[in-house]
């Protein structure tokens, strides 16, 4: 009697681990993503979890949450894949493993699409990044405005959680450029004649979008602080195609007169913003421009590219017809 007990028994704990086996790691999970708002808590968790249909079987779910003593969750965006079992579900909430957000700061991005393309990424929305990007302090402390607002950011691809505050990954960018400009990058940056860090940028937003080839870029930063340094106007065309809200444009002839502070053929100096989100290797170029004696410089009519430097507008006027001529040929207006 007393072995028939012990068999009995036996069996017992046998099941009841395999009970706790299949509860904690049984495949229990299809793919979705779970998106947790700041103050969210497990109920939420349990709605989202419901209404995405992502457990097969949810009573398994409760009791491993009971075991495993999982009462809190983070805010945060995180990406169940198929067949997880509720330990590794249980795991990835209880212990953070979110799945970061991707964000590019494109160099083509102006800041009102700046603010809406954070909006549709993140969690806060995008009045709320606005105000964090514009806040008048932080600004000051770097030199800039409302107008050089995109001077904050480099032209890269950055990872966040979804939930993160707008101030948090604000801050994160303003500590960035206050590491980059160390003392040896304002040395360099007192040889180019510029008068500031945001000069830097401004003329780096204009060059990057001149030159494809990176070996041109310091040549044609030379190009530009060369006529920077006699008063000549820039005459940058892709400052004009920003001053009327045209990128794709090939040629300016028509728009020369166009009435904008960001028109470098009718005003000298610099424009007063970035016509776009530099990257570093811009504004190391900028500080690290080509010394010459280059004022000119045209793209080639082979379109490769690539471009013609010149100190000589008669050489720089046959240039350009070269080009004119290959943009005719090829019906581009």
């Amino acid at each position: 009697m007393k072995y028939k007990s012990l068999v009995g028994l036996g069996l017992f704990f046998i099941l009841v681990f395999g009970a706790i086996q299949w509860i904690f790691n049984s495949s229990n999970t299809c793919k979705s993503d779970i998106y947790i708002k700041t103050n969210g808590n497990i109920d939420i968790l349990f709605k989202q979890l419901e209404d995405n249909e992502s457990l097969r079987n949810q009573f398994s779910f409760k009791v491993a949450k009971y075991l495993m003593r999982f009462s809190s969750i983070k805010a945060g965006k995180y990406c169940i894949t198929d067949g997880m079992s509720n330990r590794e579900l249980i795991n990835m909430f209880k212990y953070n493993h979110q799945k970061l957000i991707e964000f590019r700061f494109g160099n083509a991005m102006l800041p009102h699409e700046l603010y809406g393309a954070l909006g549709r990424k993140f969690e806060a929305d995008s009045v709320d990044f606005e105000k964090a990007i514009l806040n008048k302090t932080q600004l000051d402390a770097l030199g800039l405005d409302s107008i050089n607002v995109l001077s904050l950011f480099w032209a890269e691809t950055y990872y966040f959680p979804w939930a993160i505050s707008p101030k948090k990954m604000i801050r994160k960018f303003v500590n960035q450029q206050q590491i980059y400009w160390s003392a040896e990058q304002f040395n360099k940056l007192t040889k180019t004649g510029l008068k500031s860090a945001k000069e830097a940028y401004i003329l780096a937003s204009i060059i990057e979008k001149e030159a494809v080839k990176p070996e041109e870029l310091p040549i044609m930063a030379g190009v530009y602080i060369n006529r920077l340094m006699i008063d000549m106007p820039l005459q940058a065309d892709p400052t004009l195609k920003y001053a009327i809200g045209n990128t794709t444009m090939q040629r300016v002839t028509g728009i020369l007169n166009t009435s904008s502070p960001y028109n470098t053929y009718k005003n000298k100096g610099l424009p007063p913003g970035p016509i776009g989100i530099a990257s570093k290797k811009g504004v190391e170029a900028v500080l690290n421009f080509k010394q010459h004696d280059f004022l000119y410089f045209c793209a080639k009519e082979d379109f490769s590219n690539t471009h013609y430097f010149t100190k000589s507008y008669a050489e720089h006027i046959k240039n350009a017809r070269k080009y004119r001529a290959a943009l005719d040929e090829r019906g581009i207006k």
